[in-house]
């Protein structure tokens, strides 16, 4: 793919997957979309599939999606009209301490239906999928409805035991499949094609039709190195480019006799090629505008780059954020990998991810160590990368130093120590009884939209802290039962909890959690249609903190839906003289500025503002609003 603004830094995005917003940088790949957008276009279902960290997810996002929206300007064809595009759809949440283990009314069908439901909308556990997706029929009137479900494995793989909650998924994706005019595409490692081949005669009377996925081709990986380069303003000596394919195709192989013989393969990982690039863009000099055989002499051992890339990561985020460089290590080890070495999760609260501070795990995710995405209305984190589990389970030792003072890192549950599968929240009490364990069971039980269990767990969890004298904590966790609340859509409860977790923090004379709360109020009023609230709760947020870019974004957006445009675009300003890529304020002036008829700027901001990355909410709207800006420019 071409076209699109230069990126500000640098142009090869590591090990995670492409955002649709980096479709500019994502080369090697056109004719994969095209073939993937022309079969779901016309088939009734189409299952892409894969090897693990082959490219699946960048595929969909960066390469199929903007085709459809006639975003890459190298291959045209975007969806005929009156085609629906549903936001890509996922299935489960799995944290990495699941207490809440049995099922309960939210599951598969509650992810998928946060990932569905119209933006701004809060999803109602209880309605068919037949329904939400009608509503979207009758609100655009498509012939064509086309829906996604990217790791579509976790049907199989993620609480297997709930083959009750799985059946009713499918039989409702196959009435879905009967009644609109709904194109599936369904997004599954290799490993789980037979559990999926199963179903197909279930979901569908037609067969599926299958696209595997495969490796970058020799020429396809050199577009892939050199296209994101280019547009960045650097370029590849000739031959070096070739250099690095050849040794990204080449392994080594040692049998049982410990003979070595080097093999080399037909096609080129993705995830490793980024990896190499990334590592390689790392270590060029400020004006070393050439990348020669020299810069690649300096990237070393390619099977050392990620271990080296995730051990230089911590070491910068520990010294911007002056948290310990082993207890910050010891804690991505206990919160983002399970005992069974696989990849866990974690909420993002007001103030705290898992027990370390939100700013540490902002550092994380800048530097591609962990991965960000919205399930159920809220923030979740994993690393980025399954391949990581590795480098992070190798890095440190036993002797690493402990979190500071009051702000332990969760230990990994010990071995064994599994919660019954079978035991509801309100029989026998569960073997993890400290406070983080309740709140880990509680935003495990957020993620599957189960909000009796979240409630339950989140009031236990207060309650224990409070009993060890941990007013921190039990703060926190307010704030969190306040979170919980706003999800579920009980917008009075939200504010009351809020409101009490904002006089915790204040007597605690805790400045940043107090403006977080702040923030969170704000916004909760604005949802309630209260917008004069909002700007109040708004000012005093940034009264307390004035350097605080989200509690400004928020008044920003306070006082223009309060009717002010032009007080909201100086405090856009505001933010922006603060921070000039935050996403969310550049979305805001944006829309301001169309309502203030410069029409220019509005699209300038937006353009930034997709370019930056935005929540998926977020990001919809800004694209209507990039093309209803547009259209006042004659085009």
């Amino acid at each position: 793919m071409t076209g699109g603004p230069l990126p500000a830094q640098e142009p090869y995005v590591g090990p995670r997957p492409f955002r649709r917003a980096e479709a500019p940088l994502f080369f090697g790949r056109s004719r994969e979309a095209r073939l993937v957008r022309d079969a779901w276009l016309s088939e009734r279902v189409v299952v892409l599939h894969g090897a693990a960290a082959v490219g699946k997810t960048s595929l969909l996002h960066a390469g199929v999606l903007p085709l459809l929206s006639g975003e890459a300007p190298d291959a045209p064809g975007a969806a005929p009209r009156h085609t629906a595009v549903l936001p890509v759809g996922r299935l489960v949440h799995q944290a990495t301490w699941p207490l809440a283990r049995a099922p309960g009314p939210g599951g598969h069908r509650f992810t998928l239906l946060s990932s569905w439901t119209p933006a701004g909308r809060s999803p109602d556990p209880g309605r068919p999928l037949t329904a939400v997706l009608g509503d979207v029929a009758d609100h655009r009137r498509p012939y064509r409805i086309l829906g996604a479900i990217d790791h579509f494995e976790e049907l199989f793989t993620v609480f297997p035991e709930r083959l009750a909650e799985r059946e009713r998924l499918v039989a409702e994706l196959a009435r879905a499949l009967r009644e609109l005019p709904l194109n599936l595409l369904l997004v599954v490692r290799d490993d789980q094609l037979a559990a999926l081949s199963g179903y197909e005669g279930v979901l569908s009377p037609q067969p599926f039709t299958y696209l595997r996925l495969e490796g970058l081709d020799p020429d396809s990986a050199r577009a892939a190195m050199t296209g994101p380069a280019g547009r960045a303003g650097r370029r590849f000596a000739p031959g070096v480019a070739e250099r690095l394919v050849e040794r990204l195709r080449t392994s080594v192989y040692t049998d049982r006799l410990g003979e070595s013989v080097e093999l080399v393969g037909d096609r080129v990982s993705p995830f490793e090629l980024q990896l190499a690039c990334s590592a390689l863009w790392a270590g060029l000099a400020p004006g070393e505008e050439t990348i020669t055989a020299e810069s690649l002499a300096r990237l070393g051992d390619l099977s050392g780059v990620l271990a080296a890339y995730f051990d230089r990561a911590v070491r910068d985020v520990s010294v911007e954020t002056n948290w310990p460089e082993g207890a910050l290590r010891a804690w991505i080890r206990a919160a983002f990998v399970t005992e069974r070495g696989t990849r866990g999760t974690a909420y993002r609260g007001l103030s705290q991810t898992a027990d370390l501070p939100n700013a540490v795990v902002d550092a994380l995710v800048a530097r591609h160590v962990l991965t960000e995405e919205q399930r159920a209305g809220s923030l979740w984190y994993q690393l980025a990368q399954e391949r990581l589990v590795e480098a992070v389970r190798a890095s440190g030792a036993p002797g690493d130093p402990a979190p500071p003072a009051g702000q332990e890192a969760l230990p990994a549950r010990p071995a064994g120590q599994e919660p019954s599968p079978g035991r509801s929240p309100g029989q026998e009490p569960l073997p993890a009884r400290s406070p983080a364990d309740f709140r880990a069971a509680a935003e495990a039980a957020l993620g599957e939209g189960n909000f009796v269990s979240a409630r339950r767990f989140a009031e236990a969890a207060a309650r224990r802290s409070l009993e060890q004298g941990d007013e921190w904590q039990f703060a926190n966790l307010l704030a969190f039962q306040g979170e919980v609340a706003r999800v579920e859509g009980d917008l009075e409860s939200a504010r009351e909890t809020l409101t009490a977790a904002r006089s915790e923090f204040e007597s605690q004379q805790d400045t940043l959690a107090t403006v977080r709360v702040l923030t969170a109020l704000a916004e909760v009023c604005l949802s309630m249609g209260n917008a004069d609230e909002a700007v109040e709760l708004g000012r005093q947020a940034v009264s307390r903190l004035p350097g605080d870019v989200p509690a400004r974004t928020t008044l920003a957006y306070a006082l223009w839906r309060a009717g002010s445009p032009a007080d909201a675009e100086a405090v856009f300003n505001d933010a922006l003289d603060l921070d000039r890529d935050a996403a969310r304020a550049l979305h805001g002036r944006g829309r301001v500025r169309i309502a203030l008829r410069d029409h220019e700027g509005a699209v300038a901001d937006l353009r930034r503002a997709l370019a930056l990355g935005l929540p998926r909410a977020d990001e919809e709207d800004a694209r209507a609003a990039l093309a209803e800006a547009r259209r006042h420019l004659g085009g």
